[in-house]
């Protein structure tokens, strides 16, 4: 009801205003016709004092004449006086018509100007509420986020206190021998360079001091059970993946000869393949797009993962790969060769040199893990 009340107002307005046109431009009307009116009557005064000029110079005769035609032409400018005096009273009319309805107009508007303002009210007030409902349920959700990290800290910090003293011995102990790696690659949208990533690799490591230390065992269009074969057979320190990825999943080859989707495998479930051999590996790099928030998964089975935090180009990730272990197998460090390989994207000019990213679990230090230890 109070709505259409407010629209009864705002039509009241219209219908005063379309008034005030109407009277205004009769009261033009008006106007324009005593202005014809005037000029017809002063015509006809001139007329007839022009009459009775002549009627004075003529003769007895044509005297008559002219009286009569001045008596004429005054008779006419009476009747245009009298027009005169009806269209200024019709105007005066107009007038204070108008004067009247811009009075009610006046309070028309101050009613409209009123109803506006309950309604802006209304909707600040609406509003308002919403916000404040919005933010109350914002702090009861942050509450329960900090009371969830607050018990997840204290389950951590339990957690972390019983591994300290066992995390080290999931690293591979300082001993000569070869660095193996199980290197999978998978391209089965045909999309990427991953068999040129490879060449580049073995050649980095191959220039490398310490060559015949690193053993690369190569599965191109890897499937899950290469990845498990793998695992139990070669017992890798390292497990490296090149391929499609996202946040949430690696997508294997599905062991068909043609182009097709390939097979995703969960993030979770590369995890507990990790963990599920006896001997875990020591580092997993994951060379494919998006893969960072796949590490923390991986820091529950191995002590060290790399992956990357976006979507990284191929050149980018040949770069960082053939770099990173040419450095590993001049025997840095994983932090050592994780920097060298960063800082040669950003010397070939790479875009994405801020994407790989190195996760370790809270009591390794990565600058102290050295994974290919040369003889004395």
């Amino acid at each position: 009801m109070r709505r259409h009340g407010e629209e009864e107002a705002t039509s009241r307005s219209a219908q005063i205003r379309q008034k005030l046109a109407d009277l205004s431009k009769k009261r033009a009307d008006h106007e324009k016709r005593i202005a014809e009116a005037r000029s017809r009557q002063a015509k006809k005064d001139e007329e007839a004092s022009s009459y009775r000029q002549r009627a004075l110079r003529a003769s007895a005769s044509m005297t008559t004449s002219y009286l009569r035609q001045a008596a004429s032409a005054e008779q006419a400018a009476i009747a245009e006086g009298k027009k005169v005096a009806e269209e200024s009273k019709r105007s005066a009319d107009c007038s204070s018509k108008e004067a009247a309805l811009n009075k009610e107009l006046i309070s028309v508007l101050a009613q409209e100007a009123a109803a506006a303002k309950r309604e802006r009210e209304r909707q600040e007030a609406t509003a308002r509420r919403e916000q404040e409902r919005q933010a109350l349920a914002a702090r009861q959700r942050h509450e329960q986020e900090m009371r969830a990290e607050r018990a997840r800290m204290h389950s951590l910090v339990a957690e972390s206190e019983n591994r300290m003293t066992v995390e080290i011995s999931r690293l591979r102990p300082p001993q000569v021998e070869q660095l193996r790696i199980l290197y999978l690659t998978a391209n089965s949208t045909g999309d990427l360079r991953v068999d040129e990533e490879m060449r580049r690799v073995k050649a980095g490591v191959r220039a490398a001091t310490h060559r015949d230390l690193v053993q690369i065992e190569h599965k191109p269009a890897a499937t899950g059970s290469d990845l498990l074969d793998g695992l139990t057979q070669l017992r890798p320190h390292v497990v490296h993946f090149s391929g499609h990825a996202n946040e949430i999943t690696l997508l294997f080859d599905a062991g068909s000869d043609r182009h097709g989707p390939g097979r995703p495998v969960d993030a979770d479930v590369f995890a507990r393949a990790m963990a599920a051999v006896d001997t875990p590996p020591t580092l997993v790099v994951l060379n494919a797009c998006k893969s960072e928030t796949q590490l923390r998964g991986l820091l529950a089975a191995v002590p060290l993962a790399i992956g990357m935090s976006d979507s990284i180009g191929d050149t980018d990730a040949m770069t960082f790969a053939a770099r990173f272990y040419a450095a590993v197998a001049e025997g840095q460090s994983v932090k050592g060769a994780y920097n060298v390989a960063k800082v040669q994207m950003e010397l070939s000019g790479l875009p994405d040199a801020d994407l790989p990213t190195l996760a370790s679990d809270v009591a390794v230090d990565p600058s102290s893990v050295i994974l290919v230890i040369p003889p004395d």
